[in-house]
């Protein structure tokens, strides 16, 4: 282009503003100057660090230094970035750890990006989704059969400290394994025991091939805790972005808060309630609003969130977990007193719920499924008033039976992902009810070794459940077979126990 009349080229004018450093506070900057700079801008600190404009007073810009704040010196000067905080992206971030800024930290190569992705952006609006209605499997019995979590989903995983939280979500991304499901796992504020834990059992169920494991510990600097997330988010934007299905998993979203009262009280902001900022709940609901199942103009991919969130003594009423729970689409409660009686996963279904996920889980499962919630809990009213009694009825008899029946199918080992076919299975024993009138020692024993079995009968089982999702009379036969050659092989009986058909 040339200005009119003459062949000079007009060029693209960029405006550069500097300002100095009058003051620093831990990781935040206190800048004079940069008159025009803008909230969430990028700020250049010299020495290959950068800040984001975190807010203004009076006289001065407050910047979040992003790095190592030792670097910094009074009375530097810095200069503005009209552009915004972008991280690099890619599919070669695949099977590495990475940290809020993208940077590795496994001491392997540099990796080269294919993009880059703002990390703060506004949510998909409304006609930029499409509905959720693809089942995402995550492995754990209760949760498949319960707690179903549908792609797109925002399901917050939550429960006192040492419940198990953890081992759930880890549950969720080694079940993706063959899947074609992109996995982030986002450690906020975590120690260095925990995530070698995390990574172990990750590496263990061959998860890594196919997961970004993105950190920000316990010793890092607050601004990176607080960024973590929104950078994990802008990850999985470029996958979904590409058509495909991004899971990611916050461990935890109540650190995330932490680190973001620390800042709040550096910026000198005045404390709400519990001593956390006013804007708490728009931080995190701008972290979560980003899932979702988007369509064919947005890529066409799936981005699922499972949040972890700490409470103390079981209160869902703290200020954080009752803010996380109205923004998300269903919770899973995992209860201290079930943890101490010794159930794995000590998962509360009487207090658990998914409000989007029912509608995607596989009929199979909805049907055998459908009156256990109603069976368990009448199980644990009349349990709480055999132990005043010496002596219980025969109808109460065949209560606690049914209910110690589907207490034993739903335990499950930590990093032990069950598949559908499974779930299935087990479900149609209890609801026959062949396990009702059989020791403790013989459930477990067919818990543990039915689907085993199955495939030695049909090695095309769990394909046969995959492909025909609806419970029809020839999947029920094919079941029944067996579970029939099953107790023929282990018990010596012909037909199956007592109590089958119940």
């Amino acid at each position: 282009m040339s200005s009119l009349g003459s062949g000079i080229p007009l060029f693209k004018m960029k405006l550069a503003e500097s300002g100095k450093i009058r003051d620093i506070k831990k990781t935040i900057a206190r800048v004079e100057g940069l008159p025009s700079c803008l909230n969430g801008q990028i700020v250049d600190m010299g020495d290959g660090v950068r800040g984001i404009v975190m807010g203004f007073d009076e006289d001065d810009v407050l910047v979040l230094v992003l790095g190592d704040e030792s670097k910094m010196r009074l009375g530097r000067e810095v200069s503005g970035v009209n552009e915004p905080f972008t991280i690099p992206v890619g599919g070669k971030f695949i099977g590495r750890m990475i940290n809020a800024l993208a940077e590795p930290c496994d001491g392997k190569a540099i990796i080269i990006p294919d993009a880059h992705n703002p990390v703060f952006r506004d949510s998909p609006s409304i006609v930029d989704r499409s509905p959720v209605d693809q089942f995402l499997p995550v492995g754990t019995k209760v949760m498949d059969i319960f707690v179903p979590l549908g792609k797109g989903q925002r399901q917050l995983i939550i429960g006192d400290r040492m419940s198990g939280k953890t081992v759930v979500a880890l549950d969720a991304i080694i079940n993706q394994k063959g899947r074609g499901v992109i996995c982030i796992y986002c450690s906020i504020g975590k120690s260095m025991s925990s995530l070698e834990k995390a990574l172990s059992a990750l590496q263990a169920g061959g998860a890594l091939d196919y997961s970004i494991i993105m950190i920000a510990l316990d010793n890092a600097p607050v601004g990176e805790q607080y960024i973590l997330p929104y950078a994990a988010v802008s990850m999985g934007d470029y996958f979904t972005q590409q058509g495909r299905d991004v899971l990611i998993v916050f461990d935890d979203i109540t650190k995330h808060a932490w680190a973001y009262r620390q800042l709040s009280l550096l910026l000198e902001r005045p404390p709400g309630r519990e001593a956390y900022p006013g804007d708490i709940f728009y931080v995190h609901t701008q972290l979560m609003e980003r899932a979702g199942r988007f369509n064919k103009r947005c890529g066409g991919g799936t981005m699922t969130f499972l949040g972890i969130a700490e409470t103390l003594e079981g209160d869902l009423t703290g200020y954080i977990p009752s803010n996380l729970i109205s923004m998300c689409d269903g919770l899973v409660f995992l209860s201290g007193t079930l943890f101490g009686e010794g159930i794995r996963p000590a998962i509360d279904f009487s207090l658990s719920v998914s409000i989007i996920g029912g509608r995607t889980q596989p009929p199979a499962l909805k049907s055998l499924s459908s009156s256990l919630r109603v069976q368990y809990a009448q199980y644990t009213e009349v349990a709480k008033l055999s132990k005043l009694q010496s002596s219980v009825s025969a109808e109460a008899e065949k209560v606690l039976k049914r209910g110690k029946a589907i207490t034993a199918v739903l335990q499950q080992g930590q990093y032990k992902p069950v598949t559908l076919a499974e779930e299935v299975l087990l479900l149609y024993a209890v609801n026959r009810g062949l396990l009702d009138n059989i020791s403790d020692d013989r459930q477990k024993a067919f818990v543990g070794g039915i689907y085993g079995f199955a495939f030695g009968i049909d090695p095309e089982f769990s394909t046969r459940i995959d492909e025909k999702t609806e419970l029809d009379s020839e999947l029920e036969r094919l079941m029944d077979s067996i579970v029939s050659a099953y107790f023929a092989a282990n018990t010596g009986e012909a037909e199956a126990p007592a109590g089958a058909g119940n």
